[in-house]
């Protein structure tokens, strides 16, 4: 199916361009003829993404209006997540976002056109307060390109309901990578290892201030929080106590 056989109907404001130029209406199950087909996962990419699919399944048991509008932090890289996401709520409006310009047009070239794509630094997002219904954030300290505390705080600005987000964890990741196959694994999902990890009460210190936890999992080698932000007095009253 090609850019011109489809319809072009604009399914709702802000929906993406097709490479045709007009607005695209194309599922993400069945991309348009002029993207390539993705390659065949490995095992161990298989066995990540079926884990992190499965925990998301269980997060979203929380999340109990379903969500118009999304974004997706490094959803650019993290091309089988973004699908996944698109699969799971095919009316909602996908956001990608990712602060690298290489990394976003390449994924506009391999990905279905339905999402729209965003070059921004996440210490800057251009997006008005409360504009999504849900964030994800997988693997987030790979993402921040300074300031990992203002990037946290922009998240939770533009998010009105509920936050993923998820954080690796450096012992077992550094015991995985020791595992043939894993290293491979990890790059054919677009998924990097962040450069350093802030300890982890300043960091979960920080996140508290912003939202409230509703679920933590623990899908290898990541822990996961589904949370919900907190309305803006809530998080002044959280501050000054």
């Amino acid at each position: 199916m090609n850019c011109d056989s489809h319809d072009h109907t604009a399914l709702m404001p802000g929906v993406s361009l097709g490479s045709c130029g007009k607005p695209c209406d194309q599922t993400c199950d069945e991309p348009c003829d002029d993207k390539p087909a993705p390659a065949a996962k490995s095992r161990w990419a298989t066995w990540l993404n079926n884990s992190l699919f499965n925990t998301l399944d269980l997060c979203f048991d929380d999340v109990y209006q379903e969500p118009k509008k999304i974004l997706i932090v490094g959803g650019c890289r993290q091309m089988d997540l973004s699908q996944h996401i698109a699969l799971l709520l095919p009316a909602a409006e996908i956001h990608l976002v990712d602060p690298d310009a290489s990394v976003v047009e390449k994924a506009k070239a391999e990905i279905c056109c339905r999402f729209k794509f965003i070059e921004a630094s996440l210490e800057a997002l251009p997006y008005d307060t409360n504009q999504f219904d849900l964030t994800i954030a997988h693997n987030f300290m790979a993402l921040p390109q300074q300031d990992w505390e203002r990037a946290i705080s922009e998240l939770t600005r533009v998010t009105e309901a509920n936050l993923f987000f998820s954080l690796h964890r450096p012992v077992l990741w550094k015991l995985a990578s020791r595992l043939g196959g894993f290293a491979q694994a990890v790059q054919e999902l677009g998924i990097q290892l962040p450069v350093g990890m802030p300890p982890a009460f300043d960091l979960m210190n920080h996140l508290t201030h912003y939202v409230k936890i509703k679920t933590r999992l623990s899908p290898f080698p990541w822990t996961v929080y589904m949370t919900q932000v907190r309305p803006k007095w809530d998080e002044k009253l959280t501050l000054a106590s």
